[in-house]
C-alpha cells in the first residue's frame, strides 16, 4: 500500500513570519508535492498496466 503525502507545512506561526522562512517552507512543500506525484503516478501507471495486461489476456481467451 502506497504510503500518505506529507501534508503542507503551516506557514502560519505566532507572530510576524518572514519572506526567507515563506519561501523555504514553500519550496519544502513544493519538493514534497513532486516527490508525492512521482510516487503516486507510478502506482497509477502500474495498475494501468497490469489491467490492460489481463483485458488483454481476457480478451484472448474468448
Amino acid at each position: 500500500m502506497a504510503k500518505d503525502c506529507l501534508r503542507p507545512v503551516r506557514i502560519v506561526q505566532d507572530g510576524v513570519v518572514v519572506q526567507r522562512t515563506v519561501e523555504r517552507l514553500w519550496i519544502s512543500d513544493r519538493k514534497a508535492l513532486i516527490t508525492c506525484g512521482k510516487r503516486f503516478k507510478a502506482l497509477r501507471d502500474f495498475y494501468h498496466d497490469r489491467d490492460a495486461t489481463i483485458r488483454h489476456a481476457e480478451g484472448a481467451k474468448k
